[in-house]
Parts: C-alpha cells; sequence; structure tokens
C-alpha cells in the first residue's frame, strides 16, 4: 500500500476513527485504525466493538492494499505535522507502516490487515430516515448533558431516540435523557416523505452520542439514520457510524415529566444565568452546596452558604409572580446546563412545592421540556 494525501483532508477521517478506537487497547485490534486504499480512495475503520467508524477520503493511490496500525500512533504524528503538508503512507511485508512529509519520516509497527474484524456497514434492509442534521445536533444538544454515567443503571447512560410517523409525510423525533435527579426531553417534528419504517425506538449510549455529533460537524448537511438489527446506522460526510443499542427499557418519561406547576415564573434567561454563576463562584469545582432560590412578588433572590468561606447573596426584579411567597433548593448546576442549552432570551420554571418536580421550557422553543428534582432544605 502507497498512498499520498494532504494533512488536512487526512485529519478529519482520521480523528474520527481515532476517537472509535479503544484507547485502552493501544495495540491491540481494537486499539488499531484499518487502512485500506484502493482506486482514488483511502478507507479509514476503527472499532471498540460498540461502535464502529468506517469513514473514506480522496487520495492519490500509487498502490493498493491495507494496513493496521496503532490508531493513536498514527493521530498523534499526523497531527504533529506542518500544516500543508502532503503525507506518504506505505506499508511494508512486515506490516511495518511508514509516515513520511518532507524530510521526516516514522515508522509504526502494525498487525496483519486481516486480524480487522469484519465490518459489513453497507447492509441494508433496516428502517431509513434521511434529515436535515441540524435536527439531530440541536435534539442532542439539549439532552445528552444529562445522560447517566452510572453504568450500574445501562438504561439511562444513554439517550433514548424515538421516531413516530404522522400524517401528511411528518414525522415526530424524540429524545430523551435522565440521569435520575432531572430530566431533558426534546422533539422536532419534521419532513420526511420517503420515511416507511414505522415507529422506532432505542437507546443510543453515552459514547456513541457523542461520536454523533462528531460526525454532524461535517460539511455535509443531511444525515442518514437506519436501523439495522441492534445497531444504529448514521451515514454523512463520506463517514458511517454503526452504534449498538442499549438493550434495556429505558424509564417511563411520561410518568416523570409533571403537569403545569401550581406556580410559574418567566425570567430572562440570561439575567437568571448571570446570577446563578456569581453565587456559585465561591463553590470552586468542588460539590456544589444548595442554591436556596425565594420568590415573591416583584423579587427573585438567590443565596448559597460555603463552610469554609462565607455566603453569596443576589437578587433581581421579576414582574411574573403572582402568589405567596416560597423558597426551593436548587442544584444550581442543573439550572446553569439547562440556560446554556437554551438558545431563547426567556425562561419558565413551574414549581408545585419543595419537594415536588420542577419543570422548565420556554414558550420560545415549545419542543423542549426540562425537569429538575429539588434539594430538601
Amino acid at each position: 500500500m502507497k498512498v499520498r494525501i494532504d494533512k488536512a483532508a487526512l485529519m478529519v477521517p482520521l480523528y474520527r476513527a481515532y476517537n472509535a478506537a479503544d484507547q485502552r487497547a493501544a495495540t491491540g485490534v481494537t486499539g488499531c485504525v484499518h487502512l485500506s486504499a484502493e482506486d482514488d480512495t483511502l478507507k479509514l475503520s476503527a472499532t471498540d466493538y460498540e461502535i464502529t467508524v468506517v469513514a473514506e477520503v480522496s487520495a492519490d493511490v500509487v498502490e493498493s492494499g491495507a494496513a493496521l496500525v496503532s490508531a493513536k500512533g498514527l493521530f498523534q504524528i499526523v497531527r504533529a505535522m506542518p500544516d500543508g503538508a502532503t503525507i506518504t503512507l506505505s506499508a511494508d511485508a512486515n506490516y511495518r507502516l511508514r509516515v513520511e512529509a518532507g524530510r521526516s519520516y516514522y515508522h509504526l509497527n502494525g498487525l496483519g490487515p486481516e486480524e480487522f474484524p469484519a465490518q459489513n456497514l453497507d447492509a441494508a434492509g433496516g428502517k431509513v430516515l434521511v434529515t436535515d442534521k441540524a435536527h439531530i445536533d440541536s435534539m442532542l444538544k439539549r439532552t445528552l448533558f444529562s445522560v447517566s454515567t452510572d453504568d450500574g443503571r445501562p438504561a439511562i447512560t444513554g439517550v433514548l431516540f424515538e421516531i413516530e410517523p404522522e400524517a401528511g409525510g411528518q414525522v415526530r423525533l424524540r429524545m430523551v435523557s435522565t440521569d435520575g435527579h432531572r430530566l431533558s426531553k426534546c422533539e422536532r417534528t419534521i419532513t420526511a416523505p420517503d420515511y416507511d419504517g414505522g415507529r422506532a425506538s432505542c437507546i443510543v449510549h453515552r459514547r456513541g452520542a457523542q461520536e454523533l455529533q462528531r460526525l454532524i460537524e461535517g460539511s455535509d448537511p443531511s444525515l442518514r439514520v437506519e436501523f439495522v438489527g441492534r445497531n444504529l446506522i448514521f451515514a454523512s460526510d463520506r463517514t458511517r457510524l454503526q452504534v449498538r443499542q442499549i438493550e434495556a427499557n429505558f424509564p417511563d418519561y411520561n410518568k416523570v415529566i409533571p403537569d403545569r406547576g401550581d406556580v410559574a415564573v418567566t425570567l430572562p434567561k440570561d439575567t437568571l444565568a448571570g446570577a446563578i454563576r456569581r453565587v456559585s463562584t465561591l463553590g470552586g469545582t468542588r460539590s456544589d452546596p444548595i442554591l436556596r432560590m425565594e420568590f415573591e412578588q416583584g423579587r427573585l433572590s438567590l443565596e448559597m452558604t460555603f463552610p469554609d468561606y462565607g455566603d453569596a447573596h443576589e437578587e433581581f426584579e421579576i414582574d411574573t409572580w403572582s402568589g405567596a411567597p416560597m423558597r426551593f433548593g436548587f442544584n444550581p448546576k442543573f439550572l446553569l446546563d439547562v440556560c446554556n442549552v437554551l438558545p431563547t432570551e426567556n425562561i419558565t420554571l413551574e414549581m408545585r412545592d419543595q419537594i415536588s418536580p420542577c419543570l422548565l421550557h420556554s414558550d420560545e422553543e415549545p419542543g423542549a421540556t426540562f425537569v429538575i428534582m429539588p434539594m430538601r432544605l
């Protein structure tokens, strides 16, 4: 195998393959990237058996062939090359890959290319949806942050992805995530007249969703989603990402999302977020203490106490509170996370009492709903 390619062109598919490889097994098969050169195309593949990436890029293929080398090693070498460099990749009979650029060259010991697990991401026959990837991007941004990191509860370590066909060639997309203390739900209705796969539902695990975000960064505006057996295949920008579904039952999110609260207040989002950041300053990187929020007619006060440092207090005027004074306790990070992902001017909080879930949403983005459990004062 011998290939010549510009560094900038190689970095994109190599970065995607590098992230799919198992970094804990740098010299094993799952820590390697498989290179395959044929005609005018260089194909890069990597897998850790949970996710698989196959990315293609145009290249000057001098000699067809294949190689299997450390994904981390190759990525670090190529990244260190000067911008604008033309890189030559060549493999010999001893599975060594030579990486050249100008007067610099490196050698990577490799494995037999045939040791790489066979991939068949071109298999068809599943439910297929083609959509503008901006829809998927915005939904991931509003849900991925609240996915659980507790591997002891696999059902909530991913994003629930649902597709529901509607009349007139419309399809409703839905993503939901929770970590047991908060929940995020985002819906979009899109036009997809060619979709005829019926209702579909699966849980995309956290790492797969993160790799999907990287795939979405490409220049191709469309995204192909295919359900194939127990896997999802996302295709865009000459790259295919296969993600194994989590085989578990996602909690019934409809039971978690409360009805309208007894009291509601609409606040300027940036004003609220700024006040929370300021009163949280003394907390540093330690576990955040409770944010106390007291609502009364014409005023909202925020207070936090830090045993080692002191306390912080802020207040600002509000004009949408008409009930009796009420006090609530929240994890400040949970409120900030919602403010960070909502691109709106205002945010509405609906509450019932100090122990019931708080509902957050904005009339400017009706498809997004968030739930936060309060903390006991």
